[in-house]
């Protein structure tokens, strides 16, 4: 039964980022497709399933993890701010499912005694993928998108909810910008989700103490480069700044510190004409172009950033207005414990004490993205704060299990997954992150096998001071 779970979480890891073309080309009906498009939930639901019925089976509940008291809190808080709330209870647990929907993964990583190689399969598998989706991204960019990259187009309503597969309409609020790579997963901002997840395991390896041979290193090396570039390509601004920042953050994190010291010295002096230069130049008076509309190349588009006219677009239209103002009305609302997960119902009932008006949500979908704002709507500023005591526990799992762990896999993905708990604070304020499959998938599955390692570690540690007593 091990080795079965062990190769299942292994066509998942496979699944996920293919899912989209390998799901396309079946002759299926659009309904039957669209179902199938929760393949890989269905699978993890299973797994679960056959978990739970071993552990009635043996009629002793195994040891659990640090976060299970404080989900169990989160969801109950949920439901009850529903019952508040008087919102659709349907709604409000679709919109809870759409947070929590791997969970599940989690507690089968966590639970199911992962062999050790197969820690490192995993490892290897996701930098293949990643290396997969980076050339394919260059050749989108450089070549373009034909069809056969593109998603089905098909319609699908579940539980009285339209359900589209379509990519975003084009134009100035939506759509994907011109040259942007959108690998296998049918729009960029997914890939650009998983590259950087990739590009942290990646990185976390480079800072273990692992003796990686010449060229083996050198190959990682290489394919750093190849995934940072990539996520450039997907003309993503925010994944970018953020896969930047994991480096210094792994650094200080690994305690090489006067590592990170000397990086940053070196690439300060290094690049800041360039960097100078080309802000000084974006500050020109030639306005801000939306590489929607018009072809911009991958680093402008980054540098766009400092562009007056971008700063002050975002800060009236987009996720800057979001931020100030609706952000602002909220902490001035005093937004303690939400709407309920429902979230068109709390978008409407927070749009019209905020506006005094029934502001159409369609007018407000960008709120979504910067998603912490969206959070406080749904589930209050209570419900961010045990949300975040959440993270705050798996990044210290992390931590131990990266300094405690004998094998050097687990302690890779544990220090690559103590700094994706940090990064997923700023990420989550220009993205839905943990919404994402190709994040919250590989975010769940990462912590599960975090606290895989972390119940042995405490385990042999309890055994050890029992034995200590005992002598």
């Amino acid at each position: 039964m091990k080795i079965k779970f062990s190769w299942l979480i292994y066509f998942l890891v496979v699944f996920v980022p293919f899912e989209i073309l390998l799901l396309k080309f079946l002759p299926v009906s659009d309904v039957v497709y669209g179902y199938l498009r929760f393949l890989a939930e269905v699978l993890i639901y299973s797994l679960a399933g056959i978990l739970l019925i071993r552990v009635l089976e043996s009629g002793k509940l195994p040891k659990g993890t640090s976060i299970d008291k404080p989900l169990l809190i989160f969801i109950g808080y949920a439901l009850l701010i529903t019952l508040i709330n008087k919102a659709p209870v349907l709604e409000a647990f679709v919109g809870l499912r759409s947070l929590l929907r791997y969970l599940p993964l989690f507690y089968v990583m966590a639970f199911v005694s992962i062999e050790h190689g197969m820690v490192k399969k995993y490892f290897n598998l996701l930098l293949v993928i990643a290396a997969f989706q980076g050339l394919v991204t260059f050749y989108q960019h450089y070549v373009g998108i034909s069809d056969f990259w593109y998603p089905r187009a098909s319609d699908l309503e579940i539980g009285g909810k339209q359900v589209s597969f379509r990519l975003l309409s084009t134009g100035f609020g939506g759509g994907r910008e011109q040259g942007a790579g959108i690998g296998t997963f049918g729009d960029s901002v997914p890939l650009a989700l998983f590259m950087v997840i990739a590009f942290v395991m990646l990185f976390s390896a480079l800072q273990s103490e692992m003796r990686f041979g010449r060229n083996k290193k050198l190959l990682l090396n290489v394919l750093a480069v190849i995934i940072l570039l990539t996520i450039f390509f997907t003309y993503s601004r925010g994944s970018v700044l953020i896969a930047i920042l994991t480096m210094p953050l792994l650094m200080f994190l690994a305690g090489k510190r006067k590592k990170m010291a000397i990086l940053f010295v070196v690439s300060a002096i290094a690049l800041s004409p360039f960097l100078i230069n080309m802000i000084v130049l974006s500050q020109g008076q030639d306005p801000y172009i939306n590489p929607k509309l018009k072809y911009t190349d991958p680093l402008t588009n980054v540098l766009a950033i400092f562009n007056d006219d971008y700063v002050d677009n975002t800060l009236q239209f987009s996720r800057g207005l979001v931020l100030t103002q609706i952000g602002g009305q909220l902490l001035e609302t005093n937004n303690i414990i939400g709407y309920s997960p429902a979230q068109d119902f709390a978008l409407e009932k927070a749009a019209s004490k905020m506006f005094g008006s029934n502001t159409p949500i369609n007018n407000l979908p960008v709120i979504n993205d910067v998603y912490w704002v969206a959070f406080v709507i749904y589930y209050g500023f209570l419900g961010l704060a045990i949300f975040l005591y959440i993270l705050y526990l798996i990044f210290k799992a992390s931590m131990l299990v990266y300094k405690k762990s004998p094998d050097p896999y687990f302690k890779i993905i544990a220090l690559a997954m103590a700094v994706l708990v940090v990064i997923s604070i700023p990420y989550s304020m220009i993205l839905r992150t943990f919404l994402f499959r190709s994040y919250g998938f590989y975010f769940w599955m990462m912590a599960g096998l975090v606290f895989a390692e972390w119940k042995r570690i405490r385990s042999a540690t309890s055994s050890e001071s029992e034995l200590q007593t005992t002598t």
